[in-house]
């Protein structure tokens, strides 16, 4: 009698056994299996559908028209992509027509050389070119070229650059008779012989200007001295250092300007 009930309590032991084992061991076409598989892919494509790794950069000025005497801004633009982070270079410089270092004009470039970009984040960096009075008498090019480095990828950016050959002054809308505000007013500049100086009158009021004392602005109705009108100096026609200005309201509102050659 005991050896019937051992070999039954024996078969039921190794069945119990053999259950476990099956499940654990379940083929690849499973359903069970094919569960399991599904949740693991879901997690990890929604890790690398987010893209590779980069910085996306655009710069807002590929053209610059400027003039003499002016400081004009170029901005750069950075934006995380797939979770970037870190921090990207950037090298600025001035070129000519052909690419090479510019020498000519006296200009100069300023801003950041690095700028650090957080994960899914943006950034900007500004870069400004200062343009001397006396860069130039001719029409001038240049280029603001901009080399972007970051862990992922290089870029370069140019601006291309278009000088005249002006020096601007505005006299301002309600500026009238407040000598202290004159814009020419104890100014000292220099300007290369052959470029323009070119005064506007944007207030509401009339001003005459002198220039180098051999020159004057006509009155009223005759010249462009009433409000809205320009006066233009030729300094070709110029040499040495003289006063240039309004004269109408004292003459501290005079500027010595120096012609270069």
């Amino acid at each position: 009698m005991r050896t019937p009930l051992l070999a039954m309590a024996l078969g039921l032991s190794l069945a119990g056994c053999l259950t476990i084992g099956d499940s654990g061991s379940t083929p690849p076409g499973d359903d069970d299996d094919t569960g399991s598989g599904s949740g693991s892919n879901n997690g990890s494509n929604t890790g690398s559908n987010t893209g590779t790794p980069s910085v996306n950069v655009t710069m807002d000025r590929a053209t610059v028209a400027t003039e003499l005497g002016k400081s004009e801004f170029v901005t750069l633009s950075f934006a995380s992509v797939g979770s970037f982070t870190g921090t990207v270079t950037v090298a600025p410089s001035l070129v000519d027509g052909a690419g090479a270092a510019l020498t000519a004009g006296g200009l100069t470039v300023t801003g950041p050389t690095s700028v650090a970009v957080a994960a899914n984040g943006t950034a900007s960096a500004m870069y400004t070119v200062t343009i001397p009075t006396d860069a130039t008498a001719t029409q001038m090019t240049a280029g603001l070229k901009l080399d972007v480095t970051s862990p992922v990828e290089n870029k370069t950016f140019t601006s291309a650059f278009t000088i005249a050959p002006i020096y601007s002054v505005t006299y301002a809308a309600g500026l009238t008779g407040n000598i202290a505000m004159h814009p020419m007013t104890g100014l000292k500049v220099s300007i290369k012989k052959g470029a323009k100086l070119v005064l506007h009158n944007a207030d509401t009021v009339t001003h005459i200007t002198h220039s180098f004392g051999n020159q004057h602005q006509p009155d009223p109705p005759a010249g462009t001295t009433n409000a809205g009108g320009t006066y233009t100096v030729d300094t070709a026609q110029l040499t040495g250092s003289g006063p240039i200005g309004c004269h109408t309201h004292q003459s501290a509102t005079y500027a010595t300007v120096t012609i270069v050659p």
